[in-house]
């Protein structure tokens, strides 16, 4: 027999469907009622122990074969899946949630139980319970106000209308969040209500918490089913996401997370990933981000709660664009995409809606709400049965617990470490949040419990230069404060305990591996000459001057951007005249005679500043952003204008202005200087009246027009991320297309072609400071095709000019016209690396005896 559970927020309301189904079926029908809570103050709303225990009382019964539960709404659905989560493994697979009519679906489902229905009978039964009274009421559909359509009134009618897809899913790692994110995004760009089936259960396509804990593996088959106006155009945007891996590489060699089950022990030696290459060895301490004291209340005024809910959750969706944004320039695109998920993880409407019921049902404060449901939807991926799906949980946690830090009032950068002296930094596993802000000059190395070589504080160790080992399991949670532990980034080992001569073999390894590190940030202090002679600059891309001393070991030549931008993040008001001069003062001290290049404010797009109050744009990318956002608002351009101009006074300073796409945005640029200028000299301020002035060329119609930008500027700067994204019209925070916006499409290797020729015949020098400059296969590339300088990330320094000595002029020149003549980014990118590959191969004969 098929037993049933009602779920509703009224206790009242459970037992009463609980009445009906009995006295029509009288007495045939097993049912159970979860109604209400057990607050006195707070009588309405759910809890998933007592939905637990009401499942488990028909389960035990030795007529029941299986459950069907039916909820009301909201919370009701999240604590019948939390529910689940809570019962022993025997039983969820005798347990089914069905998305039902309460009071229809229970009557129709008891009376389809009574006389014998499997399950699947039943369910059907359930579902279709409407199905009579639309049709009794079809002829009162014409007094339904014209905007509201019929899909909307029957959305089951709008089903038996809708496209369907059958996927096996491809990516080796399963729906996990990134191409779950992926997926949600793309269907969030379509007018169609979409959903998916997996195993029996159906969740929207709109929420990314409910389709990561579906659970969905390689190899398993996912059922999309669209309908709505655009029902074809998403399903066929769909299959091509699909078709693409979901985004994911083709090959993954190991999960981004690594089990702590397959960590093994030599002798002394715990041994795991081997994350970023190093020696360490030094006192322990753990990071820790601070306690969140929550003590639940009733508050009175719900509304005020509601919005004080919705202002932290925008607060930290800002937040986490931030960390987006740093993480890109640090590390790359494709590690910042977990930020994307975050974001969609803690704007789930379920998750928002599931809060502010609680806020207003329970008249729970905002802090309690979020918690309860924050909770509800951390014990779903939990109880997934794929384990690297499962810690996922920590994802929601992390962009969750930002909220509730908000709420709080604790700092959302707030971190724990904080040794007495510079210690080994150990950890479960670095948050995503965490990898933007650890203090790197007092980490000498990092050890996790968790994560992987691919994961976010790997790829951070490796960019700062930290050894580190990641995945050793929970023998990092016996460490100590204080106690002295040691490690090898190279091959994963960590000594937890290393008796005297250990301790004292680590050192000397440490000693000889900062030795090796000192000698090649000593070759890349030396310009970057080529074997013909040609002197190539090498420059560093910084968000802040605190990153100038890592430049400057690295060998960098100067600044080539300066993204100040970063100085308006996470502020309440944007930075004076004076506190900006005083900035760019410093970053061009600590450069000491080394040009310093400033772009102005480039905000908009992936960058928006909640005090500026910027509008809603449909396409921010191709929106009011750069140089067309600053003309607009001189009250906010005048004051970074002048902080320029007066440090230029006495430091070699230069002015950048981004997202150019006219002659005539240079011309007004030119006048507003001038007036500027004027104003200065009538108040007796110092200033630089030949400012050396540059464009970024990163749109389209800059590289057309180059030739006559040229005439206005003293240097070009071109800027391949954005250049790809325009180029290629592909948006490169869309996964469907996201792959398009490679620099190494043709057509944008021809763009910079088009603006070096423009360049050269004006006279003025054009450089490339966007991902490409750090890469070292492009490097004979970009010199072949005349660049004169090059600006990156600091940590790639070295390696670049490393790559520029083993070249010479014509040779550099050969792989250019090489390159221009093949068709596809893929043939491009794989003959750049086999070139590379030859040249190190190269390298290392020749220095063997």
């Amino acid at each position: 027999m098929i037993g049933l559970v009602i779920v509703s927020h009224s206790a009242q309301l459970a037992e009463g469907v609980r009445e009906l189904v009995e006295q029509v079926v009288q007495g045939g029908a097993a049912i159970a009622v979860a109604g209400g809570t057990d607050i006195p103050d707070a009588p309405i709303g759910t809890d998933p122990a007592k939905v637990a225990a009401a499942i488990e009382s028909l389960l035990i019964r030795p007529e029941v074969s299986d459950v069907l539960v039916l909820m009301d709404l909201g919370s009701a659905i999240m604590s019948a899946e939390a529910a689940f989560d809570l019962l022993p493994e025997a039983m969820r697979s005798r347990v089914h949630l069905c998305e039902a009519p309460l009071v229809e679906g229970a009557l129709a489902a008891a009376v389809r139980a009574k006389i014998g229905g499997s399950l699947a009978e039943v369910y059907a039964e359930a579902r279709d319970a409407l199905a009579p009274k639309i049709e009794q009421l079809a002829s009162w559909q014409h007094l339904l106000p014209a905007a509201v359509p019929l899909a909307e009134a029957a959305p089951e009618q709008a089903d038996r209308e809708s496209v369907e897809l059958t996927i096996v899913v491809p990516n080796q790692l399963g729906l996990h969040a990134r191409p779950a994110a992926r997926l949600v995004t793309l269907v969030a760009q379509y007018d169609a209500r979409v959903t998916l089936t997996h195993d029996g259960r159906t969740v929207p396509a709109t929420s990314l918490n409910r389709l990561v804990t579906l659970g969905v593996r390689q190899h398993d088959v996912l059922v999309v089913r669209a309908s709505g106006p655009d029902a074809s155009a998403v399903i066929e945007a769909i299959e091509a996401l699909a078709l693409d891996n979901f985004g994911d590489p083709i090959e993954v060699t190991e999960p981004t997370e690594i089990i702590a089950a397959a960590v093994s022990e030599e002798g002394d030696v715990v041994v795991g990933a081997p994350a970023s290459e190093g020696v360490a060895v030094g006192p322990a301490f753990h990071l820790r981000a601070p306690a969140i004291e929550l003590e639940e209340g009733v508050v009175a005024d719900t509304a005020a709660e509601r919005q004080r809910l919705r202002e932290a959750v925008a607060a930290v969706m800002e937040q986490l664009r931030t960390l987006r944004a740093e993480t890109t320039r640090r590390v790359g695109a494709a590690e910042a995409g977990i930020f994307d998920a975050q974001m969609l993880m803690i704007g789930d409407r379920d998750l928002l809606d599931a809060a502010e019921e609680a806020i207003e049902l329970r008249r729970l404060d905002a802090a309690s709400a979020w918690n309860l449901a924050l909770r509800a939807v951390v014990a779903r991926y939990r109880a997934l049965d794929d384990p690297y799906l499962a810690r996922r949980a920590e994802d929601v946690l992390d962009a969750g617990q930002r909220v509730l830090r908000h709420l709080a009032g604790v700092p959302a950068d707030a971190l724990l470490f904080d040794p007495p002296e510079p210690a080994i930094l150990v950890a479960t596993d670095l948050r995503p949040s965490d990898v933007a802000r650890l203090p790197a000059g007092r980490v000498l190395g990092i050890i996790t419990a968790e994560g992987g070589v691919t994961g976010h504080g790997a790829i951070l160790a490796r960019s700062l230069g930290i050894p580190a080992v990641t995945g050793v399991g929970a023998a990092a949670l016996t460490i100590a404060d204080g106690q002295i532990v040691g490690l090898d980034g190279g091959a994963g080992h960590v000594w937890l305990a290393p008796d005297a001569q250990t301790i004292e073999q680590l050192r000397q390894r440490r000693e000889r591996w900062l030795t090796e590190r000192s000698e090649s940030r000593k070759r890349a202090q030396a310009p970057a000459r080529l074997r013909s002679g040609e002197t190539i600059e090498v420059a560093a891309n910084i968000n802040l001057p605190g990153e100038l001393e890592t430049a400057l070991l690295n060998g960098a030549e100067g600044v080539g951007l300066f993204r100040t931008e970063f100085l308006y993040f996470e502020r309440e008001a944007p930075p004076s005249e004076e506190e900006q001069l005083e900035i760019y003062r410093d970053a061009a001290r600590r450069l000491d005679g080394r040009p310093l290049v400033i772009r102005t404010l480039d905000v908009g797009g992936d960058k928006p500043l909640p005090y500026l109050r910027q509008p809603h744009e449909p396409n921010p990318f191709l929106g009011q952003r750069g140089l067309r956002y600053c003309l607009d608002h001189p009250g906010l351009f005048r004051p970074q204008m002048r902080a320029i101009l007066r440090a230029a006074a006495d430091y070699p300073v230069r002015v950048m202005f981004p997202m150019v796409s006219r002659w005539e945005e240079l011309v007004m640029v030119d006048a507003l200087i001038d007036e500027i200028c004027a104003e200065l000299q009538a108040e007796g301020l110092p200033f630089d009246e030949d400012l050396q002035r540059g464009v970024m060329i990163e749109t389209p119609s800059a590289v057309l027009i180059a030739d006559h930008l040229a005439r206005l500027v003293d240097f070009f700067s071109i800027g391949t991320n954005d250049l790809a994204q325009y180029i290629m019209a592909a948006d490169r925070d869309n996964a469907a297309v996201a792959s398009l916006v490679s620099a190494y499409q043709p057509a944008v290797l021809r763009a910079i072609r088009e603006t070096v020729e423009a360049g050269r015949a004006a006279g003025i020098k054009v450089s490339l400071c966007g991902e490409m400059a750090g890469d070292p296969k492009a490097t004979a590339l970009l010199i072949g095709l005349g660049i004169d300088a090059l600006s990156m990330s600091p940590a790639a320094i070295p390696l670049v000019k490393e790559r520029i000595r083993r070249l010479d002029m014509a040779e550099a020149k050969r792989i250019a016209a090489l390159t221009l003549e093949m068709s596809s980014a893929e043939e491009i990118e794989a003959y750049l690396s086999d070139v590379e590959q030859t040249e190190l191969a190269a390298k290392r004969m020749e220095s063997e005896p």
